[in-house]
């Protein structure tokens, strides 16, 4: 099991989500190594969600790009149906290294920071929180590999693997799967517009943790918000747009939000 975030990881990371993510730079190197290391993405999200716990939108901004990105490169339609199979292992792989790592932030890394914000940023109770509200959108998702449970599901690293071995046939096989997460991010995101509040339902909130999965493998998120949830029922009803133990989702935020009066359509951008 991995040590827990050092004082720098959570104070970087605290930083990290006020706004990082919009910048160019940092947005390329993220797509580089398809997202963070598999410690740092559950960090992203484990620190998003206990400072954001109904906001969690920087990782979702992320993990959306990134899985459309995927079912492109895997949708065998359009240009991508003129890439063998095989070839396509080669889009899959990161040419660059986790972002968060480069920089120098680990497990010993120092932070100057208050106390209070540092054991908050630790804290995986709204992490796991979500996880459990939302088991039917990442349980199917989870790589068989990396669980060791017999599983036909793969995430990135064991895809590519695959591919290599059986020459790119593995990817017909989970091409499925990735459409799936790459839909339910996109319906997810979409909800964080004022117009779309409420639309997102378990499946799309739980597709990112599916997505985190997918990207970065599942290890460390089944030995850590994971790890009592895995094999525990999915219960409510997949597809219904309501979450959690009040019936809402976290976008649902009609009790916090008085109703906005209807606007003129201008043909602008609705902004986020």
């Amino acid at each position: 099991m991995e040590p827990p975030l050092s004082d720098g990881e959570v104070d970087f990371l605290w930083w990290f989500i006020q706004g990082s993510l919009m910048d160019a730079d940092v947005r390329a190197r993220l797509y580089l190594h398809w997202g963070l290391c598999a410690r740092h993405s559950l960090a992203f999200f484990v620190v998003e969600s206990s400072f954001r716990p109904h906001l969690i939108h920087g990782c979702t901004i992320l993990y959306k790009e990134l899985m459309r990105r995927a079912a492109k490169h895997l949708c065998g339609e359009g240009f991508h149906s003129l890439i063998p199979d095989r070839l396509a292992a080669h889009f899959l792989r990161t040419s660059g290294p986790c972002h968060i790592c480069d920089l120098g932030y680990g497990p010993a890394s120092p932070g100057n920071a208050p106390r209070e914000r540092l054991e908050q940023g630790r804290d995986m109770s709204s992490a796991i929180r979500f996880a459990s509200e939302n088991l039917v959108g990442w349980q199917p998702y989870v790589c068989g590999t990396c669980a060791a449970n017999g599983s036909p599901t793969l995430c990135r690293p064991h895809l590519i693997s695959a591919m290599e071995a059986d020459a790119g046939r593995s990817a017909a096989a989970q091409r499925g799967a990735v459409m799936d997460i790459a839909s339910h991010m996109d319906r997810f995101d979409h909800s964080f517009f004022w117009e779309q509040r409420g639309t997102d339902t378990a499946e799309d909130r739980g597709a990112l943790i599916a997505a985190i999965g997918w990207c970065s493998g599942w290890k460390n998120l089944l030995e850590g918000p994971l790890r009592d949830l895995a094999a525990r029922p999915a219960t409510g009803t997949a597809g219904a747009a309501t979450g959690g133990s009040t019936g809402r989702g976290p976008n649902a935020q009609e009790d916090a939000l008085p109703e906005r009066p209807p606007t003129e359509d201008t043909g602008g951008s609705h902004g986020r």
